[in-house]
């Protein structure tokens, strides 16, 4: 069921029943400024909990009732971390504290419009610095370029630059105010703006 209020949130991680980190601080009722150490969490919870489901799957495994409680168990805890996961992805960082990817914003509204991407390492700067949108064996494709580190903390958002990749070569779709200094503030906005710019150049 999806959580829609801070208190369904608040209750969905007191089900988790941990003692200390994220999730144990969320049930306390402390929201926290950054949601990155939830994702982050909550990721970890999810991949234990599948590799047990699973496990517990297996064709070749007992069938008897302590292995259906326990694929049940495993069934209502995949449920209730993807819930919570699906809300800490569209609560708002304040930025200036946000240890969040920089690119986690861009990706959230790609993922909800099933657009695909990836991130690609540039050659020049020798690190991740671009997200790749669309398939880059197919045109049109998109990248979007950050002159700081793509995996960097949003704190550090700097801006950036879209291009479109057709067969007359790559375009410029859109490029952040002031860029590569962007000024924090407008990171929400502009990386909205860049998002529709890309889409729309896409088709999408």
């Amino acid at each position: 069921m999806p959580i829609e209020t801070t208190k369904h949130a608040i209750d969905a991680a007191a089900y988790f029943g941990e003692h200390d980190g994220p999730l144990a601080s969320l049930a306390r009722g402390d929201v926290p400024s950054c949601f990155a150490g939830l994702d982050r969490r909550l990721n970890s919870v999810l991949r234990e909990a599948r590799v047990t489901e699973a496990e517990l799957s297996m064709a070749d495994g007992p069938d008897d009732a302590l292995w259906e409680r326990g694929r049940s168990e495993m069934a209502e805890i995949v449920r209730a971390a993807g819930d919570l996961h699906a809300w800490v992805g569209t609560q708002r960082c304040a930025v200036a504290t946000c240890e969040c990817r920089a690119d986690r914003l861009l990706r959230l509204l790609l993922q909800d419009r099933r657009v695909s991407h990836h991130v690609g390492y540039s050659p020049q700067l020798q690190r991740v610095a671009t997200l790749v949108i669309g398939h880059s064996d197919t045109l049109p494709f998109a990248f979007v370029h950050s002159r700081n580190r793509i995996t960097h903390p949003v704190r550090q958002h700097g801006g950036w630059q879209a291009c479109l990749v057709t067969s007359d070569g790559a375009n410029t779709l859109y490029e952040s105010p002031g860029y590569p200094g962007t000024p924090i503030d407008l990171f929400h906005d502009d990386t909205r703006a860049c998002f529709e710019a890309v889409i729309t150049a896409l088709g999408r």
